[in-house]
């Protein structure tokens, strides 16, 4: 039977969410994650960066009982209109009605702006966590496609979209299907639940598969439950693997 292999992660890890982290991680250890990705938001929804936190800072750095990669996750995780210096493009448009409520924050963004957040990320980032970001993901999973050249120039190897991973020195992407649940909106949580087990039935067959959730899922005891049931079941099938051995793979 081919070997096929599941991605964790943890999206939008920054002080306003410790709180709703520290629950995420407790079902992380009932359910016996060994391997998973946090995503660090260097100042969410702020002008405060987060290494400015000495007890957040002290909080990343701990010990876990799994393995924890890290990587950069935007820089404010909400979309400035303001430093937009290209148009709108109609497919622009509709990602931002349909797909995120604000928070694409480097959708359409230009190059140089992308690149000054970037490079102020990487600045947070070291701080915080005392090493350098391999990997980033734009908020939502939206972004210009000039962000690909811009990482690659800051030394960052791979970002990732809805379809999967994307090395940023050119070669080819790697596909992996995302499962995330949404709770937005009564209509969004309750699509994601009865949806995300569907998600995860139809790609079972993928050799690659990334789970994702996000802090303001764990306010909510049924989206809590429908993370639990399909982890546990994509976790008996799946192995654990971080995104440095993807890529090395």
């Amino acid at each position: 039977m081919p070997q096929r292999d599941v991605l964790l992660s943890l999206h939008d890890v920054a002080p306003a969410h410790r709180e709703r982290v520290v629950r995420a991680e407790a079902l992380f250890a009932a359910l016996g994650v060994r391997k998973i990705t946090y995503l660090l938001v260097p100042a969410f929804h702020s002008d405060q960066t987060c290494d400015a936190d000495a007890a957040f800072v002290d909080w990343c750095r701990r010990p876990r009982p799994f393995a924890v990669d890290w990587l950069l996750h935007g820089f404010h995780h909400r979309e400035d209109r303001a430093v937009d210096a290209i148009p709108e493009r109609v497919g622009d448009r509709l990602k931002r009605r349909y797909m995120t409520a604000g928070e694409g924050e480097f959708l359409a963004m230009d190059a140089d702006e992308a690149d000054r957040r970037v490079s102020q990320g990487i600045d947070v980032f070291r701080r915080t966590l005392g090493r350098e970001p391999r990997g980033f993901v734009a908020p939502a999973w939206l972004f210009h496609p000039s962000l690909g050249s811009v990482l690659a120039r800051r030394g960052i190897g791979f970002h990732e979209d809805h379809g999967g991973i994307l090395p940023t020195d050119g070669a080819a992407p790697i596909p992996a299907p995302v499962v995330t649940w949404a709770t937005r909106t009564p209509i969004r949580k309750r699509t994601s639940i009865l949806g995300t087990p569907v998600l995860a039935a139809v790609w079972r067959r993928k050799p690659l598969l990334r789970l994702a959730v996000h802090p303001h899922d764990f306010d909510h005891d049924d989206t809590v439950a429908s993370i639990r049931r399909v982890w546990r079941s994509v976790l008996r099938r799946r192995e654990q693997r971080l995104y440095g051995e993807v890529l090395a793979a």
